[in-house]
């Protein structure tokens, strides 16, 4: 995550591409989610009790936030592709990071990629806390 940031600030700083500094802010914000997540997790572990209860409702907020997030960075890249005629290097990097940002998107929120039983991916954890907050409103 750091290497990402550090990335960030030298490609916005000197404006190379737009759609790249979009795209690695985008990725910036679902890790840094992910590391939030898995903080308050730690913690709850180490202290045997809930430090974040509210932390279901803000992972719902996050999912429709980075939903967001992601389309805005689609219409960014069709902007710079319209502006900026020549492909360069930059765009692809973009494109791959974009690319990597959807799949962390998906490996926090839906299923967890690099678990795979069986050909099935298993729901991730914070699918599974938001799960679990509907399951609970439900019974109410």
């Amino acid at each position: 995550m750091v290497i990402f940031t550090l990335l960030y600030f030298r490609y916005f700083s000197i404006h190379l591409s737009y759609s790249l500094a979009y795209a690695l802010f985008a990725l910036n914000v679902i890790l840094l989610q992910g590391s939030f997540y898995w903080f308050v997790k730690w913690k709850r572990l180490k202290s045997k009790q809930s430090i974040f209860p509210n932390l279901p409702k803000v992972l719902i907020f996050f999912k429709t936030f980075n939903l967001t997030l992601l389309s805005i960075t689609l219409i960014v890249f069709i902007i710079d592709m319209l502006i900026d005629t020549p492909v360069r290097v930059p765009f692809w990097l973009a494109l791959f990071v974009y690319v990597f940002a959807i799949i962390e998107y998906v490996n926090y929120f839906h299923i967890q990629l690099t678990n795979y039983k069986n050909g099935r991916g298993q729901k991730a954890s914070i699918a599974k806390e938001m799960n679990k907050l509907q399951r609970d409103s439900y019974t109410k």
